[in-house]
């Protein structure tokens, strides 16, 4: 008897509330991480300038919602790592991290100042910028500059701060883009080549023909870094993030040295004006090799019609054409989703919340926290076939 493998075919997404009452507005710093160490990844998210909550998984489909420290100083950017390398994943925002107790069911989180005078931070990315084997914090905001952060051998202490050039409201992505073996950063239409491979000295680049120019957000984008057509260089995805009708797209390193960019805008199935593009995630949610490309429309910044989460499919594996796939169309939109597997079935999961709600949405025109289920999009099917009797 012979056992071979068949493919699911189709993007397959199941909708849960997490939260159907989210409090307020203004949510923005969003995460993924094992907080607790039980297995179960939560979830995080930060409102502008105010508390911070974590969801438990306490099982499938049962969630906790807990307080993780209060008076962030960030707008909405966050992100996780280990910062006194305790073995206990950590919280970072503006100017300020939030200690893990270890465990964090019982004991609250510490907040400890790093930086007093960076409030209102939009981006939060950790990267190893200058090659010392820990990772290093990047901030920006149109309220300060685009900066980095080495963290303090003591992280108690203050930080040292190391300047990389001017900011916009959002759009930071890292990676080599020179091919020479460090990273370097993008600020959306400005990409900064690390010159000395220290993270000391940048020299600015401003050629990426990306970003929407006008007010109230001028520039504001969301990047990822990464070889998209496999063709050995870093290219980059992005999308305008802060308005009605933003487009979306990957940029080829044509050169392969970052000198110059080549505009591939993503297909959309319909002619309708989209609200804001505010979440960007780039990775494998079909399980065939090759990353794909997500982002949703925000109920903030709303488009001509009720928001919808799409995944552009990779379909040659080279970047070389996309299709676009509505995962969900259900009065809902989302803002900073992130992906993880949150079921722990093995593919990737979405989780998002809202800024602000819209009066129609379908929770009652109430914020929410949602999951977005992947069905095992190409989980192998065992087919048995006998063979034939001779």
């Amino acid at each position: 008897m012979l056992t071979v493998a068949a493919a699911q075919a189709a993007f397959q997404f199941r909708h849960h509330y997490v939260d159907t009452n989210l409090p307020g507005d203004s949510w923005g710093q969003t995460a993924l991480a094992d907080l607790d160490k039980d297995g179960r990844l939560d979830y995080i998210t930060g409102q502008s300038r105010g508390q911070i909550l974590w969801y438990r998984q306490v099982a499938a489909g049962q969630w906790q919602r807990l307080k993780l420290g209060d008076n962030s100083p960030s707008d909405v950017g966050a992100a996780v790592l280990d910062v006194d390398r305790d073995g206990w994943p950590d919280l970072v925002t503006g100017g300020a991290w939030y200690r893990n107790p270890g465990p964090p069911r019982s004991m609250p989180f510490e907040r400890i100042v790093f930086d007093p005078e960076l409030p209102g931070v939009h981006d939060v990315v950790v990267a190893d910028l200058d090659r010392d084997g820990r990772l290093d914090v990047l901030t920006m905001a149109d309220k300060n500059n685009l900066r980095w952060y080495r963290i303090a051998a003591d992280p108690r202490q203050p930080w040292t701060r190391h300047d990389i050039g001017p900011a916009v409201h959002a759009g930071i992505g890292v990676g080599d883009l020179d091919g020479d073996g460090d990273l370097d950063v993008v600020r959306s239409n400005v990409w900064f080549e690390n010159a000395d491979g220290q993270g000391t000295r940048w020299v600015q680049h401003p050629n990426i023909p990306f970003g929407n120019p006008n007010k109230p957000f001028p520039l504001a984008t969301h990047c990822q870094v990464l070889d998209l057509d496999r063709d050995g260089d870093n290219d980059l995805v992005m999308t305008e993030n802060e308005i009605r009708g933003g487009r979306i797209g990957w940029l080829e390193n044509s050169d392969g040295k970052g000198g110059a960019w080549r505009l591939h805008p993503l297909p959309h199935g319909d002619p309708v004006v989209r609200g804001a593009y505010h979440s960007l995630v780039v990775a494998d949610f079909d399980h065939d090799g090759d990353p794909d490309i997500f982002s949703c429309e925000m109920e903030g910044i709303p488009g001509d019609r009720p928001p919808r989460w799409f995944i552009w499919e990779n379909r040659d594996g080279k970047a070389g054409q996309f299709i676009e796939h509505v995962i969900l169309d259900a009065r809902l939109g989302g803002h900073l989703v992130v992906a993880g597997d949150v079921d722990g079935d093995g593919d990737l999961d979405l989780m998002g919340k809202l800024w602000r709600p819209r009066k129609d949405n379908a929770n009652a025109g109430r914020n929410h926290v949602d999951l977005l289920e992947n069905l095992l999009i190409t989980k192998p099917i065992e087919i048995q076939i006998k063979p034939s009797p001779r």
